[in-house]
């Protein structure tokens, strides 16, 4: 195991909570992450392909991250099309992170839906290449999707809304995830794959937070995870999209009902009324579902998120520099001791390390830090 933190203490502790799938061990090329439990706050970032001309584009983007002062814990390819070297293997290769994807963004075809074969073809190369972890939607269900009529906006998963149009067009009597179930299982067991299972129904307005739709889902979503950890596959859980904050607690309180699991936050988005803001909105969002204890992993989220823009480099890495306030700021709680009274000496002040006899250009000679001497 070659994590980058050192934020246990008990080995024995580790490693009961990882088999009682309380803490989720996501591999990677370089170096592997923890999430859950008793751990630090980790981010993920997110990367993919939506037309091969650029290809080289996203792997210029990658190299770039790759670079940044603070990298993600995990990343996520999010292509949408098959190219013959797939963008988490260049984010294995210039990162070297634990890699998540959606692998049914990359087997739905607009006429004939899901092949199975291919769907289990391709989940099996992908675990194969080290693919660490997959989101799979499995609560796209016929009667939970009737019950969206009457919301604002019914389905703003993609995967999620994949799995649905696949149900219709070839007529099955339950989602392709469902009905292959096993076959699903038996690969990502045998390759030591992650699930995180996907949320379909997440609210798109405040208005739509906890309604009956989420109930259900939230509800489904916890049988699902009972029924992959029978079968001996690590879960982690996907989940909320726009609520408000003062429904965060009820929302907490309803995922950590009954067992504890390794959840990874769409947001939250705690305002409609933040479009271009997205970013900052998130960073509020997650700081206060993740001090309710209620997030193991934060996401980047791009000021992109809501305008249909692709991000490009500089949105990333504001995204990722505003992830890492929140994971700052809770781990500042979590871990108060390891990183609040641990002194090395240096002083500090709004500059960084404090310079002698000068203030910076807005004070000057009236700076405040030139006070902080021992009176004669």
């Amino acid at each position: 195991m070659k994590t980058r933190y050192n934020e246990y203490n008990d080995i024995d502790i580790l490693k009961k909570r990882i088999q009682d799938n309380e803490v989720v061990f996501l591999k990677g090329n370089r170096f592997d992450t923890l999430a859950g439990k008793g751990l630090q706050l980790k981010i993920n970032s997110s990367v993919g392909l939506s037309d091969e001309s650029q290809f080289q584009n996203e792997v210029d983007k990658i190299s770039k991250i790759a670079s940044f002062d603070v990298l993600p814990d995990i990343m996520m390819d999010l292509s949408i099309i098959s190219v013959k070297n797939p963008i988490y293997q260049i984010v294995q290769e210039k990162i070297g992170c634990p890699v998540g994807t959606v692998p049914v963004y990359v087997c739905f075809d607009s006429k004939k839906g899901i092949d199975k074969n291919k769907f289990l073809e391709e989940i099996e190369k992908q675990a194969q290449n080290g693919v660490s972890f997959m989101t799979l939607h499995f609560t796209a269900i016929d009667e939970i999707y009737r019950k969206t009529m009457k919301r604002n906006i019914s389905v703003i998963s993609r995967g999620g809304s994949l799995v649905l149009r696949d149900l219709y067009l070839n007529k099955r009597k339950q989602n392709f995830l469902l009905e292959y179930f096993d076959d699903i299982c038996k690969i990502l067991k045998n390759n030591s794959v992650v699930v995180s299972v996907g949320t379909t129904f997440r609210p798109s307005t405040l208005y739509d937070a906890l309604d009956k739709i989420q109930l259900s889902e939230i509800k489904m979503q916890k049988d699902i995870i009972k029924l992959l950890r029978k079968r001996g596959i690590p879960v982690m859980m996907e989940g909320v999209g726009h609520i408000s904050l003062n429904d965060l607690k009820k929302y907490v309180k309803l995922i950590r009902e009954d067992f504890y699991i390794p959840f990874m936050p769409l947001g939250p988005i705690p305002t409609d009324r933040a479009i271009g803001w997205d970013h900052v909105s998130a960073a509020i969002g997650a700081s206060y579902m993740a001090l309710l204890d209620g997030a193991d992993i934060i996401n980047a989220v791009t000021r992109e998120e809501h305008t249909g823009g692709v991000p490009n480099t500089n949105s990333i890495y504001e995204a990722i520099k505003s992830a890492q306030v929140v994971v700052n700021s809770i781990n500042d709680v979590r871990f108060f001791e390891q990183y609040n009274k641990v002194q090395d000496g240096r002083k500090t002040n709004c500059m960084g390390i404090i310079k002698e006899d000068i203030g910076c250009e807005r004070c000057k000679e009236e700076c405040p830090f030139l006070l902080n001497k021992p009176l004669e």
